[in-house]
């Protein structure tokens, strides 16, 4: 048996053991005395429905109450809680948690489904782990750009023949610092600044972004894939580069609150986020999920053949210099 194996098998057994299954039976039992469990979360109110209602069916005991907001204004409010000396969630997920994490606010976990996730995708700690990856991808209009104009690489954006036909959201921090992570600052800066030359076309939002470039107001923009592709699937004339170096990754992560109102419940809701049957989920709504094995093989989006790179949690504690750092590269965005 090769050394992966045997290791899934391990953790297979663990998991069956009589103390695995006397503990899930004293978590069912404190869930089922709970009644609920309060998630807060940036994902789209469809998807936290759709999510919330596979949960409740698998534990028809535990009604989930979902509170969804901005990372930021989450960040805000698990700050306020903290400073008022109450916690009020069970379960946070967001891009954010490196931050979140810092106030002192969650509890290390451990699941079946983050022991399969790769080391990049969850913190070594285990305070928090990784469900879904957004790739920040280069679209384009098919009807607008031939096969052979198609930009391989990020430094082909500064051809002349791209001026004023890319856009972009006017807030890519996050994509910035991946860039430089992955690249190295200096060499990260060239390049972005010979693509600031070329009279970008800002515009908040992706959804925004891939609406226009359908539309054809510009050739090119930055955007994510699992939107591309639901576009595509539609009959869309858009499609997405595979093969710069790197595709930057936003990775959704999810964390237990350090003193959950509903502590048993808070483990279960984690637990599936993290497990098969949750992961599935992200895939029936054109997520990422970060569980090896999910998407199926020969998917375009299939992080076997791209050079993904997440963010760096170094990245998101220190936002602001990156916001700095993309002024001053970028200038005045209107």
């Amino acid at each position: 048996m090769c050394p992966k194996n045997y290791a899934l098998l391990l953790i297979a057994l663990f998991f069956l053991s009589p103390d695995a299954k006397a503990e899930e039976a004293t978590l069912l039992a404190g869930a089922k005395v709970e009644g609920e469990v309060i998630w807060y979360s940036g994902h789209s109110l469809s998807f936290l429905d759709t999510m919330g209602k596979a949960f409740e069916k698998k534990y028809p005991f535990i009604k989930v109450r979902v509170v969804r907001a901005s990372d930021e204004t989450m960040t805000n409010r698990i700050s306020t809680e903290k400073r008022a000396g109450k916690i009020l969630f069970d379960v946070v997920n967001g891009q954010l948690l490196p931050v979140i994490q810092r106030l002192g606010v969650l509890a290390p976990f451990r699941t079946a489904g983050v022991d399969l996730i790769e080391p990049r995708f969850k913190d070594p700690n285990g305070y928090w782990a990784g469900v879904n990856l957004t790739y920040y991808v280069l679209s384009y209009n098919t009807a607008l750009v031939s096969k052979d104009e198609v930009p391989q690489d990020w430094p082909d954006l500064v051809s002349a023949k791209w001026k004023g036909k890319i856009g972009m959201d006017p807030e890519e921090y996050q994509w910035l610092g991946g860039m430089m992570g992955y690249l190295g600052e200096e060499k990260a800066r060239k390049i972005l600044e010979g693509i600031a030359q070329q009279q970008i076309q800002w515009r908040k939002g992706h959804s925004l972004l891939l609406q226009l470039t359908l539309a054809g107001e510009f050739a090119l923009s930055l955007g994510y894939a699992h939107e591309v592709e639901i576009s595509k699937s539609k009959g869309a004339s858009v499609d997405w580069v595979r093969t710069t170096k790197p595709i930057i990754g936003g990775l959704s992560k999810v964390g237990l609150s350090s003193a959950p109102p509903h502590p048993n419940a808070a483990k279960l809701l984690v637990d599936f986020l993290t497990s098969k049957e949750g992961q599935i989920e992200y895939l029936k709504a054109g997520y990422n999920p970060v569980l090896p094995g999910i998407r199926p093989k020969g998917s375009s989006l299939d992080p076997v053949d791209l050079d993904l790179f997440p963010v760096s949690p170094r990245v998101i504690l220190d936002l602001n210099r990156y916001v700095r750092e993309f002024d001053a590269i970028f200038g005045p965005r209107r």
